[in-house]
């Protein structure tokens, strides 16, 4: 008999979606020769656990207890732990795209769970938010791919950066990961990578792993440029991308006459103790010349005697009846910083920790694990009421993650449903 959405969601519990990963870890070809000690799925397994259980740096994940060495093995499989030094060195040859396609799985468990039913958006699309995060910089730490930021008093830093994909919605609390790119000296070059270039390979990756999907990217205003939004279309997919009056100032100056001769679409809508003005039009160019045209969105928003203005290009067609759902869509794209990265640097996961640097791949892979970790600590969030019930308690969920560490520093447990009973009885959180 085929399983329901719900049964399949009740699922998605730490304990199957760890042994998954596991086995998608041993998928992962090793650059060494076969007769090493510690296994290279053991080693990511490891890098993984670290995310997982928010230990604040690879030195204090090495100085294990007995119970952790036990704890382990029974929640992760991890027969053998190698050193921190080891786990750098082993980690820095890992090839990024093989974790690349790891993400792609975790958005079939949302596919086949129904989740993806839920992040409808105009009941069709998929929202995928696009952006870039700087995750690592230092004045002496460096690395080929650094990306090198020249001061005006002579000296330099060096640091790297993201580009990461989510699908986020404007009514869902969780954010997923749909796969990363990182910004970062590409082999043969001396010049610095930049957001636009590393947009490319993403969006090359992302139609890859997700052809097919409804997609609608959602992205801020530096990539509202016809060779990024012609790739976009390329690809078969929408796009809701912020502008502005001082980049696309042809765009503006058009809107603003055409709002004085009265030929642009209005919509005033009422809510609350707020008023949403909408101003539209559509199929106009994107800079006044070239072959891109766009629909056009202003909306203002009213409330407590303040105003805010938000301004879009989209390829959607805009009506009356769409224009509230389309801002709130493009407002969205907010999430990724909000829920995504602002989560990774303050709740638990220290994503601007350097975990580790290496000579070759070991910033970026460490910062691919990290988000692996956190795909799956968001599918645990939208799926498991025990959770959701011991956050609810705790009131902070950077208290469950100290929690959870504490109780699997001392107390041995047999899986991740032992240790979520142990904590639902220290929050007295009563158990199916």
């Amino acid at each position: 008999m085929r399983k329901s959405h719900a049964q399949l969601r009740s699922e998605l519990n730490y304990d199957v979606l760890v042994k998954e990963l596991r086995s998608d870890f041993n998928e992962i070809s090793d650059h060494r020769a076969p007769n090493v000690v510690h296994k290279l799925p053991d080693i990511l397994m490891s890098a993984y656990a670290i995310f997982n259980l928010k230990y604040p740096s690879l030195l204090c994940f090495e100085q294990q207890s007995e119970v952790e060495r036990c704890n382990l093995k029974a929640l992760f499989g991890i027969d053998k732990i190698c050193s921190d030094a080891q786990m750098r060195r082993v980690l820095d040859e890992v090839s990024p795209a093989d974790l690349q396609s790891l993400f792609p799985k975790r958005f079939d468990l949302l596919n086949k769970s129904g989740i993806n039913s839920d992040y409808r958006f105009l009941k069709k699309y998929l929202l995928f938010s696009i952006d870039g995060v700087h995750y690592f910089e230092s004045n002496k730490i460096k690395c080929k791919r650094c990306l090198e930021r020249k001061h005006h008093k002579g000296d330099s830093s060096f640091h790297h950066s993201m580009l990461a994909a989510v699908l986020v919605h404007p009514d869902r609390r969780e954010v997923f990961p749909l796969g990363c790119e990182a910004i970062e000296k590409q082999d043969g070059l001396s010049k610095n990578d930049c957001e636009l270039n590393a947009s490319k390979r993403l969006q090359n990756n992302l139609l890859e792993a997700y052809e097919g999907q409804s997609a609608v990217i959602v992205e801020d205003a530096l990539y509202a440029n016809e060779p990024h939004i012609e790739q976009i279309l390329d690809n078969g997919w929408d796009f809701i991308i912020n502008v502005k009056p001082t980049s696309h100032e042809a765009l503006f100056k058009h809107f603003e006459a055409r709002k004085a001769r009265g030929q642009i679409n209005t919509f005033v809508l009422k809510e609350d103790k707020v008023a949403h003005h909408f101003y539209w039009m559509n199929n106009v160019p994107l800079n006044g010349q070239g072959n891109i045209r766009v629909n056009f969105l202003y909306y203002e928003e009213h409330a407590k005697g303040k105003k805010k203005c938000f301004s879009w290009v989209s390829s959607l067609k805009l009506r009356k009846s769409n224009v509230y759902d389309i801002m709130r869509g493009g407002r969205a794209r907010w999430k990724i910083e909000n829920e995504g990265f602002n989560t990774l640097k303050n709740q638990g996961y220290h994503f601007e920790h350097n975990y580790g640097h290496g000579y070759n791949h070991l910033c970026n892979v460490m910062a691919s694990i990290m988000l692996l970790a956190f795909t799956i600590d968001q599918i645990v969030q939208a799926t498991n009421r025990l959770f959701n019930d011991i956050w609810k308690a705790a009131k902070a969920k950077n208290r469950v993650w100290e929690r959870i560490r504490a109780i699997f520093i001392i107390r041995p447990v047999k899986s991740f449903k032992e240790l979520f009973n142990v904590l639902a009885q220290i929050y007295a959180v009563p158990l199916e």
